[in-house]
């Protein structure tokens, strides 16, 4: 968790040259990449910023997933050519 916590404070400039909106959305994903606290931990060949990136993306697809599930859209993972 220091190592996020590190991360996330070395892109505080980026995050305060955001639109207000987006920094809230940053926020998010920041949250996202610290409920992944601990394969981010035992992935010790990624960098933590890597690391991160994919926690952000996995909880973005499951979203996704979500999200196609209430529309009555088949779940097509294994498949990613399929919408």
């Amino acid at each position: 968790m220091e190592e996020i916590t590190e991360k996330v404070n070395s892109l505080m400039e980026y995050r305060e040259a955001l639109a207000e909106p987006d920094q809230a959305v940053f926020d998010k994903l920041v949250d996202y990449a610290k409920g992944h606290v601990v394969a981010c931990a035992r992935a010790s060949k990624l960098s933590v910023l890597e690391s991160m990136l994919l926690a952000i993306l996995i909880e973005q697809q499951k979203l996704i997933e979500h999200q196609k599930e209430a529309l009555g859209m088949s779940n097509n993972i294994g498949n990613p050519a399929v919408c």
